[in-house]
């Protein structure tokens, strides 16, 4: 995979994503941020947000190497030069590209990219606890769990458990090609 930097040239692809996805699936990625259907201006309100926050945000589009293709989003967020940390957000690989390895890639962009790129010593996120998917790849991936949010999500009449994992630079490990622009 390769990753560019999130643009309207993107909005189209990520909108198509959500097509057939059901609240759950998107609360599961994006929490509250979106409501389906997604359109053009919740993603215009998304971007500006990201660039009011007190710490940098960087939004990126995940690309197929090979092909090009677009094929899902990440978030990188609280990037912390004083506490040398920061934190994936909005995690996603549409359905179609997932179970190819996309994911586990992804983190070692990630990885890569906090760590090597910008010198940091901490990388964190949340995953919900209806997201066991997700949960298996990122401690695949090296994270950790550092704790568990109990019951701290409600949504459809439920409460979900966040977890926190994280993974940090002595303990990170990566592959060839990992740069992110």
């Amino acid at each position: 995979i390769t990753l560019k930097q999130f643009d309207e040239s993107d909005y189209a692809a990520f909108i198509e994503w959500q097509q057939g996805t059901t609240e759950k699936d998107l609360f599961s990625f994006m929490g509250r941020t979106f409501t389906l259907p997604i359109t053009q201006g919740q993603l215009v309100r998304y971007v500006e947000e990201t660039r009011q926050k007190a710490l940098p945000v960087k939004l990126y589009t995940v690309l197929e190497q090979k092909t090009g293709e677009k094929i899902g989003h990440i978030q990188v967020a609280d990037i912390d030069y004083l506490n040398q940390s920061a934190f994936l957000n909005r995690i996603f690989i549409r359905s179609e590209s997932r179970g190819k390895g996309y994911g586990l890639q992804l983190m070692d962009k990630m990885k890569h990219y906090v760590f090597k790129d910008l010198g940091f010593h901490r990388l964190s996120l949340y995953v919900l606890s209806n997201n066991p998917g997700a949960y298996r790849m990122y401690k695949k991936a090296g994270f950790k769990e550092e704790g568990v949010m109990r019951e701290s999500r409600f949504f459809d009449g439920e409460y979900l458990d966040l977890h926190l994992m994280s993974v940090l630079s002595n303990e990170a490990s990566f592959t060839a090609s990992t740069e992110v622009e």
